[in-house]
């Protein structure tokens, strides 16, 4: 009961403070902070504290395979995004994330450091096309989302926690690690931040959910080979100390051309 709570409590606070972080500071800073392992972290948690040990460290090993696919989503949405509507955008994000799923989980299942060596360069060519374009300068920032914005992010990324951690017995150790890294959080902030401020203003939301995305890369990989080594908070408090190390350069570097 306890760790139903938890998931019910943490996730949408999570989600929460991301996507006030968004509205307050801007879409790179939502990018960034969404690109953390803030749904895939509780996830791996709750799989050590329900399956074992031994489940999360392989699970993370799916997530990092997952990775992949989530990569390729942006991949996929950068390449479009200024020659095809919203929806045909989006539409064909997630195309590239099942079949990327399918390819790197379901027929090549490359293992976590085959994996990591697909990883790093996709999501450094994700920020390298993710430059601002002359349209993105003045963003409209008097129009205001609906309503339903801030409860349906909640319950989005509530619902994915408690079906991959109650579905996981089902799916298995390597497929509950691919559904992890899903970027429940991240797509909501891109679609609106598109409908809002234009086309521009979307590309920086997945620039720094790519920047975000090194900080879970670091956070599977130390998952995997410390998860039944050491003792399983110690673990996990490197795994988020090791995380938050690779994302913070980045938000340093956003603040130093403002201070100069």
């Amino acid at each position: 009961m306890s760790l139903i709570a938890a998931k019910i409590f943490v996730t949408p606070t999570l989600m929460w403070a991301v996507s006030a972080a968004a509205r307050r500071w801007g879409s790179l800073v939502g990018g960034l902070l969404s690109g953390l392992p803030l749904t895939s972290a509780p996830i791996s948690i709750y799989l050590a504290a329900e399956q074992g040990e031994r489940f999360a460290a392989d699970a993370a090993v799916g997530s990092v395979e997952g990775l992949g696919a989530v990569t390729a989503c942006y991949l996929a949405y950068v390449l479009c995004a200024r020659r095809i509507g919203a929806v045909a955008a989006v539409a064909l994000a997630l195309a590239a994330f099942v079949l990327g799923g399918a390819l790197l989980h379901g027929l090549v299942r490359p293992g976590l450091w085959l994996a990591t060596v697909i990883d790093l360069p996709a999501m450094a060519a994700v920020i390298a096309l993710c430059r601002p374009a002359p349209e993105a300068a003045a963003p409209v920032r008097d129009a205001r989302p609906p309503r339903w914005d801030m409860p349906a992010r909640l319950a989005a990324a509530t619902a994915l926690v408690l079906l991959v951690s109650t579905l996981a017995p089902r799916l298995g150790s390597g497929l509950s690690g691919v559904l992890a890294p899903i970027p429940i959080i991240s797509w909501p902030l891109i679609v609106f931040a598109r409908l809002q401020d234009g086309v521009g203003a979307s590309l920086e939301v997945v620039r720094g959910s790519a920047q975000g995305a090194f900080g879970v890369l670091a956070f599977y990989i130390c998952v995997h080979l410390t998860l039944g080594q050491v003792d399983p908070i110690l673990a996990y408090a490197l795994s988020i100390a090791v995380s938050a190390a690779c994302v913070l350069p980045w938000l340093f570097a956003r603040r130093r051309p403002r201070a100069a």
